[in-house]
């Protein structure tokens, strides 16, 4: 009965490179659904979404990351509206990465990235991570909460 539990309650922050998957025509929200056993929350901060909508209007970027990033707003904006719930944290913070670890330390969420450092970070605290696997090209659940 402990584990039902602590899975109904499955909380899943998303980082920006996650969300990019969405781009290449990859259901996240599903696909980690069906590693976790469970329906879960998903998050995306105010900052993720400042950070995806910075890379889709900057012209330093690559053309094609730019227009990625766009489909990835537009979809979250239509389809996909109904899969997430953003959250504020405002200002308070130095960079993403330190609030999407402090929001999941805080929450009890798992937190969803290919960010080698924040994965490492996350790990660290103790907080379970959803990452691709590369090789073969699988979303894969780091651990559970305890």
């Amino acid at each position: 009965m402990g584990t039902s539990s602590r899975l109904k309650e499955c909380c899943v922050v998303l980082d920006t490179n996650m969300l990019m998957l969405i781009a290449q025509g990859r259901n996240i929200f599903n696909e980690i659904d069906e590693i976790l056993l469970t329906k879960c929350k998903y998050i995306i901060l105010d900052l993720v979404l400042k950070e995806l909508k910075k890379i889709a209007t900057d012209s330093s970027k690559p053309f094609n990351l730019r227009r990625k990033a766009l489909l990835v707003i537009k979809l979250l904006e239509t389809k996909l509206k109904d899969k997430y719930v953003i959250e504020s944290v405002g200002a308070k913070y130095a960079n993403v990465d330190e609030a999407i670890l402090e929001y999941a330390l805080i929450n009890k969420c798992y937190i969803a990235s290919n960010d080698r450092e924040l994965r490492r970070k996350a790990r660290r605290l103790s907080i379970p991570e959803i990452y691709l696997r590369e090789e073969k090209q699988l979303l894969e659940a780091s651990r559970e909460f305890i």
